[in-house]
């Protein structure tokens, strides 16, 4: 598609320029859906159009679910032209190199509260409380986010930090735990 028309097809439409407006980094069509005010189902066709028209990519395509998409070089061209017509600041955010098919799977709704819960090594009671302080619609129990932790620890995103005198260990979010929990906070914070 040309640059032109490719830009006339954006538009057209009002979602469309919401969308492209929105995708400052690699987003989901649930996280997607509430900025938009529109219903997951159709964020995901919007940004199935966009990977038809060559503005979207998707980075994890083997997901089934929390499929990432990100802008391609003529998507991010046509938010340049869009937010200089809109008169909008375009801020180019440093999105760290993440395993994207990891971040994909964090990004579900349980997951990604406990990394942005993880500010310090937490027993997962002490999860808990923090979510229930920070967001009391979290419905999540002390046992779900043991066995989340669990599936954290194999795949290398917390690990276990034992102290004297503690029975229980303490979990702490590892390197890559960090680059996450900091995309994750970046979403929450550039919109």
């Amino acid at each position: 598609m040309k640059y032109n028309d490719a830009y006339e097809w954006i538009k057209t439409n009002e979602s469309r320029k919401r969308i492209l407006l929105l995708m400052k980094l690699p987003l989901t069509a649930k996280q997607m859906s509430p900025k938009l005010q529109i219903d997951p189902a159709r964020s995901s066709r919007l940004l199935s159009d966009f990977v038809d028209k060559g503005f979207a990519v998707c980075l994890n395509l083997n997901a089934q679910n929390s499929r990432l998409f990100n802008l391609t070089p003529l998507g991010k061209d046509c938010q340049r032209k869009l937010c200089l017509e809109l008169n909008l600041p375009l801020k180019e955010l440093a999105v760290p190199a993440v395993d994207w098919t990891l971040y994909g799977w964090v990004c579900f709704s349980h997951r990604a509260a406990i990394v942005k819960t993880l500010t310090e090594p937490m027993k997962p009671s002490e999860m808990k409380r923090q979510l229930r302080r920070r967001n009391s619609r979290v419905n999540i129990s002390a046992n779900n986010i043991r066995d989340i932790i669990k599936l954290f620890a194999e795949k290398g995103i917390v690990e276990k930090v034992h102290l004297k005198k503690k029975v229980h260990p303490l979990y702490e979010l590892t390197k890559t735990g960090k680059q996450l929990q900091t995309l994750l906070l970046m979403e929450k914070t550039c919109y």
